[in-house]
C-alpha cells in the first residue's frame, strides 16, 4: 500500500512539475525561486526517514513552487511596471536639455517597455497581468501582437469588459486590414438646409460606398471637430486634395463621435477650409466597423474598393497617395 501512494503521488508530482515549469518559466531560468525549491526538495530527500515524511514535504514544497496566487503575481507585475515608470520619469527629467539623448534613451525604454510587457502576458494569460498588458501597450504593439495575448487567454477572461472592448476593436481592424475590401456604413447627414422659416437642418442618407468602390483611389478622414489634432492634419490633407484630386482620386471626411450639434460640425469645416466631400453626425458606428480607437485616422481606399493603407499621417499623406496614383 505504501509503495504504491509513493508511485501515485511520484507521478502526480512529476506532471505537476512539468505543468507548472512550462506554464511559468523559461529553460533558462534557473534562478527561479522553482530551482530553489527544488534543491530544497533534494536535501529534505537525505535526511528524511521514512518515506511518508518524505512525500508530505515533497508535496509542501510543490505547493510553495507553484502556489503563487494570481494577486502574488499582479502585485508583483505592478511593482516592476512602478519601477519602470519611475526610471523613465526620472532619466526624461534628467535629459530635458539635451533632446538627442532624451530621443534615444526614448526609443530604447520603449523597446525594453514592450519585451517586459510581452514577457509578463506570456507567463500570466490567466490573470489580470494580461489584461493590464493589453492596456499599457495600446499603440506600442501591432494588432497581430495584441491578438496573440487575447488568444491565450481562458474563455472566462474573455468577459471582463476590458478585455471584451479591446477584442472587439481589434477583430474590427483585423477585419478591415489592408488587403481587405471595405466594409460600408450608413449616416444620416445633414446634406444642407429646409426652406422652413428658420431654415432646419435636411437629413438624408449616405453610404460609404456611394463614394468607395467607384473606381477611384478615396482617402478617408475620420475626424471631429473637438480633436485639435484633426484640425492640425487638415492643412495635411488639404494639399493632397488640392493636388491630386480629379478622376483618379477624391477624399471624404467623415465626423465621429461629435459632442456638439451637427451645426458645430459644418461650421468648423467651414473654417477649416474643408472643401472635399463631408459626411456628418457620423456616430459611433462608421469608428466601431473598422475598429478605429483614436482620431485622426486616414485609410486610402483602391478603386476597386479594396483597403490599400490604413493609420498614416503627416508627410506620409503625400507620400503614399503620390505613390498609388504614379
Amino acid at each position: 500500500m505504501e509503495t504504491t501512494i509513493v508511485v501515485v503521488v511520484a507521478a502526480t508530482t512529476a506532471e505537476t512539475t512539468s505543468n507548472c515549469y512550462s506554464k511559468y518559466m523559461k529553460k533558462d531560468d534557473f534562478g527561479h525561486p522553482f530551482f530553489v525549491y527544488l534543491k530544497l526538495i533534494f536535501k529534505t530527500i537525505k535526511i528524511m526517514k521514512t518515506r511518508s515524511m518524505f512525500i508530505s514535504a515533497l508535496v509542501v514544497l510543490l505547493v510553495m513552487a507553484c502556489g503563487q496566487t494570481p494577486e502574488e503575481r499582479i502585485k508583483q507585475y505592478e511593482e516592476a511596471h512602478a519601477a519602470l515608470m519611475e526610471e523613465y520619469s526620472q532619466t526624461m527629467d534628467s535629459l530635458a536639455n539635451d533632446r538627442e539623448k532624451a530621443q534615444a534613451f526614448y526609443d530604447e525604454f520603449v523597446e525594453r517597455y514592450v519585451d517586459f510587457n510581452l514577457k509578463a502576458a506570456e507567463k500570466n494569460p490567466d490573470n489580470d497581468v494580461a489584461v493590464q498588458v493589453l492596456m499599457n501597450l495600446r499603440g506600442l504593439i501591432n494588432d497581430e501582437q495584441a491578438a496573440r495575448i487575447i488568444s491565450s487567454m481562458p474563455v472566462e477572461m474573455l468577459e471582463n469588459e476590458k478585455v471584451a472592448a479591446l477584442k472587439s476593436g481589434l477583430d474590427a481592424r483585423l477585419e478591415t486590414s489592408e488587403g481587405k475590401m471595405f466594409k460600408d456604413f450608413t449616416v444620416n447627414s445633414v446634406v444642407g438646409q429646409t426652406r422652413s422659416i428658420p431654415p432646419q437642418p435636411k437629413y438624408a442618407e449616405v453610404k460609404l460606398s456611394d463614394y468607395v468602390g467607384k473606381g477611384k483611389y478615396i482617402l478617408l478622414d475620420f475626424w471631429s471637430p473637438w480633436c485639435g489634432p484633426c484640425r492640425r492634419e487638415m492643412p495635411n490633407i488639404k494639399a493632397v486634395y488640392d493636388k491630386y484630386h480629379g478622376d483618379q482620386f477624391d477624399v471624404v471626411s467623415i465626423a465621429v463621435w461629435e459632442r456638439e450639434p451637427v451645426e458645430v460640425t459644418i461650421e468648423t469645416a467651414a473654417q477649416l477650409e474643408m472643401t472635399w466631400n463631408q459626411i456628418n453626425n457620423g456616430g459611433r458606428e462608421p469608428a466601431s466597423i473598422y475598429g478605429v480607437e483614436g482620431i485622426p485616422h486616414l485609410i486610402l481606399f483602391g478603386p476597386d474598393g479594396t483597403i490599400l493603407k490604413r493609420g498614416f499621417h503627416g508627410a506620409e499623406i503625400e507620400e503614399i497617395v503620390s505613390s498609388y496614383l504614379k
